[in-house]
Protein backbone atom coordinates (compact mmCIF):
# COMPACT_ATOMS: atom_id res chain seq x y z
CA UNK A 1 0.00 0.00 0.00
CA UNK A 2 1.24 3.09 -1.09
CA UNK A 3 2.06 5.45 1.77
CA UNK A 4 4.12 8.80 3.09
CA UNK A 5 6.67 7.25 4.81
CA UNK A 6 8.00 8.43 7.97
CA UNK A 7 7.68 11.69 9.29
CA UNK A 8 10.49 13.70 7.54
CA UNK A 9 9.45 12.70 4.54
CA UNK A 10 6.04 14.01 4.82
CA UNK A 11 7.57 17.45 6.13
CA UNK A 12 9.56 17.79 3.57
CA UNK A 13 7.13 17.17 0.92
CA UNK A 14 4.53 19.57 2.47
CA UNK A 15 7.37 22.68 2.70
CA UNK A 16 8.34 21.89 -0.91
CA UNK A 17 4.38 21.85 -1.87
CA UNK A 18 4.23 25.23 -0.01
CA UNK A 19 7.21 26.51 -1.64
CA UNK A 20 5.81 25.87 -5.29
CA UNK A 21 2.34 27.17 -4.14
CA UNK A 22 4.23 30.46 -3.13
CA UNK A 23 6.29 30.99 -5.92
CA UNK A 24 3.98 30.77 -8.53
CA UNK A 25 1.80 34.17 -9.32
CA UNK A 26 0.76 33.84 -12.41
CA UNK A 27 -2.37 32.34 -13.67
CA UNK A 28 -1.54 29.08 -15.50
CA UNK A 29 -4.18 27.58 -18.35
CA UNK A 30 -3.48 24.47 -19.98
CA UNK A 31 -5.16 22.92 -23.25
CA UNK A 32 -6.31 19.58 -24.65
CA UNK A 33 -7.26 18.97 -28.06
CA UNK A 34 -9.44 15.58 -27.90
CA UNK A 35 -10.29 13.35 -30.29
CA UNK A 36 -7.52 13.58 -32.72
CA UNK A 37 -5.92 10.11 -35.09
CA UNK A 38 -8.35 10.97 -37.72
CA UNK A 39 -7.80 14.26 -39.39
CA UNK A 40 -4.22 14.80 -40.78
CA UNK A 41 -4.58 18.60 -41.89
CA UNK A 42 -6.54 19.41 -38.33
CA UNK A 43 -4.01 16.98 -36.81
CA UNK A 44 -1.69 18.66 -38.08
CA UNK A 45 -2.53 22.52 -37.64
CA UNK A 46 -3.21 20.84 -33.57
CA UNK A 47 0.42 19.97 -33.79
CA UNK A 48 1.44 24.02 -35.38
CA UNK A 49 -0.58 25.77 -32.41
CA UNK A 50 2.12 27.37 -30.15
CA UNK A 51 2.97 26.15 -26.49
CA UNK A 52 1.84 22.62 -25.04
CA UNK A 53 -1.13 21.87 -26.41
CA UNK A 54 -1.99 18.61 -25.12
CA UNK A 55 -2.69 16.11 -27.92
CA UNK A 56 -5.51 13.39 -27.26
CA UNK A 57 -5.71 10.64 -29.48
CA UNK A 58 -8.67 7.79 -30.06
CA UNK A 59 -7.04 4.21 -29.74
CA UNK A 60 -7.24 2.53 -32.92
CA UNK A 61 -8.21 5.74 -35.16
CA UNK A 62 -5.85 4.93 -38.02
CA UNK A 63 -3.65 8.18 -37.79
CA UNK A 64 -2.69 8.27 -33.61
CA UNK A 65 0.40 6.45 -33.79
CA UNK A 66 1.90 8.26 -36.43
CA UNK A 67 0.59 12.02 -35.11
CA UNK A 68 1.29 11.04 -31.55
CA UNK A 69 5.01 10.66 -32.26
CA UNK A 70 4.71 13.99 -33.74
CA UNK A 71 3.27 15.89 -31.16
CA UNK A 72 6.04 14.41 -28.77
CA UNK A 73 8.83 15.48 -31.44
CA UNK A 74 6.78 19.17 -31.02
CA UNK A 75 7.04 19.23 -27.42
CA UNK A 76 3.38 18.83 -26.83
CA UNK A 77 1.97 15.94 -24.14
CA UNK A 78 0.04 12.86 -25.48
CA UNK A 79 -2.47 11.70 -24.08
CA UNK A 80 -5.05 8.73 -24.53
CA UNK A 81 -8.31 9.61 -25.05
CA UNK A 82 -10.23 6.30 -23.97
CA UNK A 83 -13.53 5.93 -25.10
CA UNK A 84 -16.64 5.31 -22.54
CA UNK A 85 -19.80 4.84 -22.39
CA UNK A 86 -22.07 7.24 -22.55
CA UNK A 87 -25.67 7.68 -21.21
CA UNK A 88 -27.40 7.44 -24.28
CA UNK A 89 -25.93 4.18 -25.17
CA UNK A 90 -24.64 5.29 -28.27
CA UNK A 91 -20.82 3.50 -29.40
CA UNK A 92 -19.33 5.42 -31.80
CA UNK A 93 -15.64 3.27 -31.36
CA UNK A 94 -15.47 -0.76 -31.12
CA UNK A 95 -12.88 -0.20 -28.05
CA UNK A 96 -15.25 1.72 -25.90
CA UNK A 97 -15.51 0.78 -22.06
CA UNK A 98 -18.78 -0.21 -20.84
CA UNK A 99 -21.01 -0.98 -18.29
CA UNK A 100 -20.65 -4.61 -19.19
CA UNK A 101 -16.66 -4.49 -19.37
CA UNK A 102 -14.72 -6.46 -16.58
CA UNK A 103 -12.03 -6.00 -14.78
CA UNK A 104 -10.02 -7.50 -16.81
CA UNK A 105 -11.28 -5.87 -20.27
CA UNK A 106 -10.06 -2.12 -18.70
CA UNK A 107 -6.92 -3.72 -17.77
CA UNK A 108 -6.04 -5.18 -21.64
CA UNK A 109 -7.88 -2.49 -23.36
CA UNK A 110 -5.59 0.30 -21.85
CA UNK A 111 -2.80 -2.02 -22.36
CA UNK A 112 -3.35 -2.60 -25.86
CA UNK A 113 -3.71 1.10 -26.35
CA UNK A 114 -0.53 2.13 -24.06
CA UNK A 115 1.27 -0.31 -26.53
CA UNK A 116 0.19 1.34 -29.63
CA UNK A 117 0.22 4.62 -29.26
CA UNK A 118 3.69 6.36 -28.32
CA UNK A 119 4.65 8.52 -25.63
CA UNK A 120 1.71 8.61 -23.95
CA UNK A 121 1.65 10.34 -20.52
CA UNK A 122 -2.22 11.51 -19.59
CA UNK A 123 -5.55 9.83 -20.25
CA UNK A 124 -8.64 11.32 -20.26
CA UNK A 125 -12.24 10.00 -21.16
CA UNK A 126 -13.78 9.92 -24.10
CA UNK A 127 -17.94 10.65 -23.58
CA UNK A 128 -18.27 8.17 -20.74
CA UNK A 129 -21.23 10.12 -18.82
CA UNK A 130 -22.35 6.75 -17.89
CA UNK A 131 -19.05 4.88 -17.35
CA UNK A 132 -17.76 7.36 -15.44
CA UNK A 133 -20.36 7.50 -12.76
CA UNK A 134 -19.81 3.77 -11.64
CA UNK A 135 -17.22 3.46 -9.00
CA UNK A 136 -16.57 -0.01 -9.74
CA UNK A 137 -15.74 0.33 -13.19
CA UNK A 138 -13.65 3.56 -12.74
CA UNK A 139 -11.59 1.79 -9.28
CA UNK A 140 -10.75 -1.18 -11.99
CA UNK A 141 -9.56 2.26 -14.45
CA UNK A 142 -7.20 3.19 -12.29
CA UNK A 143 -6.06 0.11 -11.28
CA UNK A 144 -4.78 -0.74 -14.19
CA UNK A 145 -3.32 2.71 -14.70
CA UNK A 146 -1.58 2.22 -11.31
CA UNK A 147 0.99 0.12 -13.49
CA UNK A 148 2.47 3.15 -15.52
CA UNK A 149 3.78 5.35 -12.91
CA UNK A 150 4.32 8.37 -15.34
CA UNK A 151 0.82 8.80 -16.06
CA UNK A 152 -1.73 11.29 -15.09
CA UNK A 153 -5.62 11.10 -15.52
CA UNK A 154 -8.02 14.24 -15.99
CA UNK A 155 -11.42 13.77 -15.99
CA UNK A 156 -13.44 15.31 -18.70
CA UNK A 157 -16.29 15.67 -16.45
CA UNK A 158 -18.95 14.55 -18.99
CA UNK A 159 -21.40 13.93 -16.30
CA UNK A 160 -21.86 16.56 -13.45
CA UNK A 161 -22.33 13.01 -11.25
CA UNK A 162 -18.87 11.67 -12.63
CA UNK A 163 -16.66 10.02 -9.87
CA UNK A 164 -13.52 9.50 -11.90
CA UNK A 165 -11.85 12.07 -10.54
CA UNK A 166 -12.52 10.70 -7.09
CA UNK A 167 -11.45 7.61 -7.94
CA UNK A 168 -8.05 8.65 -9.20
CA UNK A 169 -7.24 10.85 -6.43
CA UNK A 170 -8.03 7.61 -4.07
CA UNK A 171 -6.19 5.53 -5.76
CA UNK A 172 -3.38 8.45 -5.35
CA UNK A 173 -3.11 8.48 -9.82
CA UNK A 174 -2.05 12.35 -10.27
CA UNK A 175 -5.32 14.07 -11.40
CA UNK A 176 -7.51 16.78 -12.05
CA UNK A 177 -10.95 18.07 -13.86
CA UNK A 178 -11.73 19.79 -17.24
CA UNK A 179 -12.82 23.64 -16.00
CA UNK A 180 -14.01 24.51 -19.88
CA UNK A 181 -15.51 23.17 -22.85
CA UNK A 182 -14.30 25.46 -25.66
CA UNK A 183 -16.46 24.10 -28.08
CA UNK A 184 -19.85 22.75 -26.39
CA UNK A 185 -21.37 25.41 -29.13
CA UNK A 186 -19.67 25.10 -32.02
CA UNK A 187 -19.52 28.83 -33.28
CA UNK A 188 -16.62 31.19 -33.61
CA UNK A 189 -18.25 33.77 -30.90
CA UNK A 190 -19.30 31.04 -28.55
CA UNK A 191 -15.60 29.60 -29.10
CA UNK A 192 -14.33 32.94 -28.11
CA UNK A 193 -16.70 33.48 -25.24
CA UNK A 194 -15.70 30.49 -23.41
CA UNK A 195 -11.74 31.17 -24.16
CA UNK A 196 -12.31 34.37 -22.03
CA UNK A 197 -14.08 32.32 -19.67
CA UNK A 198 -11.07 29.94 -19.23
CA UNK A 199 -9.20 32.95 -18.58
CA UNK A 200 -11.38 34.52 -16.50
CA UNK A 201 -11.27 31.21 -14.58
CA UNK A 202 -7.41 31.38 -14.20
CA UNK A 203 -7.06 34.88 -12.75
CA UNK A 204 -9.79 34.24 -10.67
CA UNK A 205 -8.44 30.41 -9.19
CA UNK A 206 -5.11 30.78 -10.40
CA UNK A 207 -5.08 27.70 -12.85
CA UNK A 208 -7.66 26.20 -14.87
CA UNK A 209 -8.20 23.43 -17.82
CA UNK A 210 -9.86 23.44 -21.02
CA UNK A 211 -11.02 20.97 -23.50
CA UNK A 212 -11.80 21.79 -27.28
CA UNK A 213 -11.38 19.78 -30.26
CA UNK A 214 -10.16 19.38 -33.93
CA UNK A 215 -12.90 22.12 -35.09
CA UNK A 216 -12.05 24.90 -37.96
CA UNK A 217 -13.79 27.09 -35.86
CA UNK A 218 -11.95 26.12 -32.52
CA UNK A 219 -8.39 26.10 -33.94
CA UNK A 220 -9.27 29.58 -35.79
CA UNK A 221 -9.49 30.90 -31.87
CA UNK A 222 -6.81 29.11 -30.64
CA UNK A 223 -4.38 30.17 -33.34
CA UNK A 224 -5.55 34.08 -32.62
CA UNK A 225 -5.61 33.78 -29.37
CA UNK A 226 -3.09 32.10 -27.60
CA UNK A 227 0.17 34.53 -28.50
CA UNK A 228 -1.89 37.01 -26.65
CA UNK A 229 -1.60 34.77 -23.49
CA UNK A 230 2.02 36.82 -22.54
CA UNK A 231 0.56 40.45 -22.82
CA UNK A 232 -2.33 39.17 -20.72
CA UNK A 233 -0.06 37.89 -17.81
CA UNK A 234 -1.05 34.32 -17.99
CA UNK A 235 0.73 31.06 -18.39
CA UNK A 236 0.12 28.28 -21.37
CA UNK A 237 1.52 25.11 -19.31
CA UNK A 238 1.52 21.19 -20.13
CA UNK A 239 -1.52 19.63 -18.09
CA UNK A 240 1.44 17.42 -15.99
CA UNK A 241 2.34 21.24 -14.97
CA UNK A 242 -0.75 22.42 -14.02
CA UNK A 243 -1.71 18.78 -12.02
CA UNK A 244 1.70 19.92 -10.07
CA UNK A 245 0.37 22.79 -9.39
CA UNK A 246 -3.28 21.91 -8.35
CA UNK A 247 -1.70 19.60 -5.45
CA UNK A 248 0.42 22.53 -4.29
CA UNK A 249 -1.64 24.18 -3.82
CA UNK A 250 -4.67 21.37 -2.03
CA UNK A 251 -1.36 20.31 0.15
CA UNK A 252 -0.52 24.39 0.87
CA UNK A 253 -4.39 24.68 1.86
CA UNK A 254 -4.25 21.49 4.49
CA UNK A 255 -1.03 22.91 5.68
CA UNK A 256 -2.19 25.53 6.58
CA UNK A 257 -5.43 24.61 8.31
CA UNK A 258 -3.78 21.75 10.01
CA UNK A 259 -1.28 24.36 11.82
CA UNK A 260 -3.61 26.95 12.14
CA UNK A 261 -5.91 23.88 14.42
CA UNK A 262 -2.34 22.83 16.14
CA UNK A 263 -3.28 19.17 14.13
CA UNK A 264 -1.38 16.87 12.15
CA UNK A 265 -1.24 18.13 8.55
CA UNK A 266 -3.51 15.88 6.22
CA UNK A 267 -1.97 14.07 3.80
CA UNK A 268 -3.66 15.13 0.27
CA UNK A 269 -0.87 15.73 -1.67
CA UNK A 270 -0.60 11.90 -4.22
CA UNK A 271 2.57 10.34 -2.87
CA UNK A 272 2.93 9.15 -6.45
CA UNK A 273 4.87 11.83 -8.15
CA UNK A 274 4.55 11.94 -12.13
CA UNK A 275 8.30 9.95 -13.51
CA UNK A 276 9.30 10.27 -17.14
CA UNK A 277 8.56 7.11 -19.21
CA UNK A 278 10.74 5.08 -20.25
Amino acid sequence: MKGFGDITTWALGGLLALAAATVQARPQIAIIIDDLGYGQVSGQRVLDLPGPVACAFIPDAPHSPRQAQQAHVAGKEVMLHLPMEPQNGARAHPTTLTTHSTADDVEQMLHRAMRDIPHVVGVNNHQGSLLTEQTTHMRWLMDAMDAYPHLYFVDSMTTPRSVALRSAQAALIPSTRRNVFLDHVRSRPAIEAEFDRLLRVAERHGSALAIGHPYDETLAVLEARLPELEARGIDLVPVSGLIRLRTAQRSDQSWRVSLRLGGEPKATMPVRTLRAAN
